[in-house]
């Protein structure tokens, strides 16, 4: 089955684009090798918290200021989530 980015809210999945494509060009590397060196766990904590931030209404930099604090304080349900779907919809994204 082939997951598509209309499965997940599309400001928290734009935010978190944004935020692998910006880490990805400071670090002198490709958006997909950002992505592919997060942990499951972190890449799930970033997520809750770019949910949890988008559903706010922020956006630009207050949506990942908002989104990394969050991350911080992610429970541990949050981190412990299946990440394979949403690694596909944003190496779907990114390419």
């Amino acid at each position: 089955m082939t997951n598509t980015t209309l499965e997940f809210p599309a400001a928290a999945l734009a935010g978190l684009r944004d935020r692998l494509m910006a880490t990805a060009a400071d670090e002198d590397k490709a958006p997909l090798e950002e992505l592919d060196g997060l942990s499951d766990s972190v890449l799930a904590a970033y997520w809750h918290g770019y949910v949890k931030a988008s559903k706010s209404g922020r956006t630009g930099q207050a949506l990942h200021a908002a989104a990394f604090g969050t991350a911080l304080d992610a429970p541990l349900f949050s981190v412990c989530t299946e990440t394979g779907p949403l690694r596909a919809a944003l190496a779907q994204s990114l390419r």
